[in-house]
């Protein structure tokens, strides 16, 4: 069973795009995908068969469950992050308090977004059987998947997309090094870029 990890919406920027468009074309050919994301709305999307949050002590509530005109289905997991969205690019976000690009928080508000989605991710993976994994992004989202991979096991990849290298890498050169450091502590992900 696989899970992609997604930490934005289902429509606006690229990412959110492309995220939506192969969900949509894995549910069409009978693929039942877990979807990690931060969507608020996914009852407008109709391949989404069921959607679930998760409050901060892990506690799931079903939002709804339905038909889908696909053969597969996708499975929503909204967790609980806290009231800070680290983005590449700043936009208004629905439900968040504390909007900033990820290259102004400090190294403890990164470590504490990476905590919450990894605690909700392993619930998750116990509880669906996840087996692979698809991270969207090089940095913040990539971690998640890597550190659950050295804990659980659960293979994975990346797509690293444009957005998290223009606007989190490039726009601070120290950011390489630093995010080597700091947001993938594996010197594989950002070389070259």
């Amino acid at each position: 069973m696989i899970c992609i990890l997604h930490g934005y919406l289902l429509e606006g920027s690229g990412s959110n795009l492309w995220t939506h468009s192969i969900i949509r074309s894995l549910c069409r050919q009978g693929k039942t995908i877990h979807l990690f994301c931060q969507e608020n709305h996914p009852e407008i999307y109709d391949f989404i068969g069921e959607a679930y949050t998760y409050d901060k002590q892990l506690q799931k509530t079903i939002l709804f469950r339905r038909e889908t005109p696909y053969k597969g289905r996708c499975i929503l997991h909204k967790p609980w992050i806290g009231k800070t969205l680290p983005v590449y690019v700043w936009d208004k976000y629905e439900e968040f308090e504390d909007v900033r690009p990820m290259i102004e928080l400090s190294d403890e508000e990164i470590e504490t977004y990476l905590h919450r989605n990894i605690v909700s991710l392993k619930k998750i993976i116990r509880e669906n059987g996840i087996t692979v994994m698809h991270a969207n992004h090089a940095v913040l989202m990539s971690v998640v998947a890597r550190r659950i991979f050295l804990e659980l096991g659960i293979s994975y990849s990346i797509m690293p997309h444009g957005s998290a290298i223009e606007y989190a890498v490039k726009k601070r050169p120290q950011a390489v090094s630093t995010g080597q450091r700091r947001f993938c502590r594996d010197k594989t992900y950002l070389r070259d870029w």
